[in-house]
């Protein structure tokens, strides 16, 4: 993720190795977004007369319990993805960022049974957008943006929102301050009653830790840590909650390996989460998996991994969730 002044200060994972790149806004930037934007239009629209139905995804055909490339024709930024694709709950319309392009997201929806051309949209040039995705209702892109909370503040990761509205979306909000005190970073998570999952680095980049701010209807109250059954010594970062938060991923940096992995808790009766357990192959293999990502209606895994390519959208079926339960049960 790149730092607002241009300097990247955060790691990117490539094979088994961290490295961090330059400037984000570079001239390559721009030209994988074009190539981005002509694939989509060439692969999906220049297929004949055929036409992807209403809520079909683009490019392919969905997987089932072995992981895919996410539409490799189009999804081809050279640098990867920092995370997945979001869809709105109606499966209408879809949000991405490629790693390493300017301030912008891409946009897409379904028009007369196809995915439109993507549209470059943003929140002026002072806000770059990071890691966004739909609320579970459709109705605010949540995002993360180092854009400072006041003027003449500090430039960090910072949770961001902007509400749908009859003319596009509202100028972005910032969180609530009990939420903002916390350094954060990567990906993060709103459940369907709006309670938030993210990433705190309140305790120092090198001890991140999976924490929760419930929304009582009109504010966020003080973020908790969740408990040891998800949070160790080692990293744990990127938390996607079900939006009926009966079940939670989230990635984990073994103490030792310096390798991500994805892991699975489930809400018990109680309230509590059950012990995090890592998934099986091949989600999981040698390389990095980060990111996790469910699609709406709980049938598509999406996440990022190293496997294929560097920084590589995955997706698989979400069945695999629902073994997992069955195991632990």
């Amino acid at each position: 993720m790149g730092r607002a002044s241009g300097s990247w200060g955060r790691k990117i994972f490539k094979g088994n190795e961290i490295i961090k790149t330059g400037s984000h806004r570079m001239v390559r930037s721009y030209i994988s977004m074009v190539f981005i934007t002509t694939c989509l239009c060439v692969n999906v629209h220049g297929q004949g007369d055929s036409i992807i139905p209403a809520g079909g995804y683009p490019g392919q055909e969905p997987p089932g319990t072995t992981p895919e490339l996410f539409a490799p024709a189009i999804m081809t930024s050279p640098q990867g993805y920092h995370s997945p694709i979001s869809f709105s709950p109606d499966m209408r319309e879809a949000i991405w960022r490629p790693m390493l392009n300017e301030n912008v997201i891409y946009y897409s929806r379904i028009e007369s049974g196809r995915w439109s051309t993507p549209e470059r949209i943003g929140f002026g040039e002072e806000f770059d957008v990071l890691d966004p995705f739909f609320s579970p209702d459709g109705n605010r892109i949540w995002f993360l943006s180092f854009h400072p909370d006041r003027p003449g503040g500090s430039e960090r990761e910072r949770i961001w929102y902007a509400e749908r509205s009859s003319d596009g979306w509202t100028p972005p909000k910032l969180i609530d301050d009990c939420v903002n005190a916390h350094p954060t970073h990567w990906s993060f998570s709103v459940s369907a009653g709006g309670n938030l999952y993210f990433t705190s680095e309140i305790a120092g980049e090198e001890n991140q830790d999976v924490y929760c701010s419930k929304f009582d209807g009109e504010k966020y109250l003080f973020p908790v840590k969740l408990g040891p059954q998800i949070n160790t010594d080692a990293k744990e970062f990127a938390p996607f909650v079900s939006p009926d938060e009966s079940y939670l991923l989230f990635c984990r940096i073994g103490s030792g390996t310096g390798k991500s992995d994805i892991y699975l808790s489930f809400r018990q009766p109680d309230g509590t989460w059950s012990e995090a357990i890592a998934l099986d192959k091949p989600v999981n293999s040698k390389e990095h998996e980060l990111a996790p990502r469910v699609s709406p209606g709980g049938k598509y895994l999406f996440y990022i991994s190293q496997k294929e390519v560097m920084n590589g959208m995955h997706w698989v079926s979400a069945k695999i969730i629902k073994e997992l339960r069955q195991k632990i049960n």
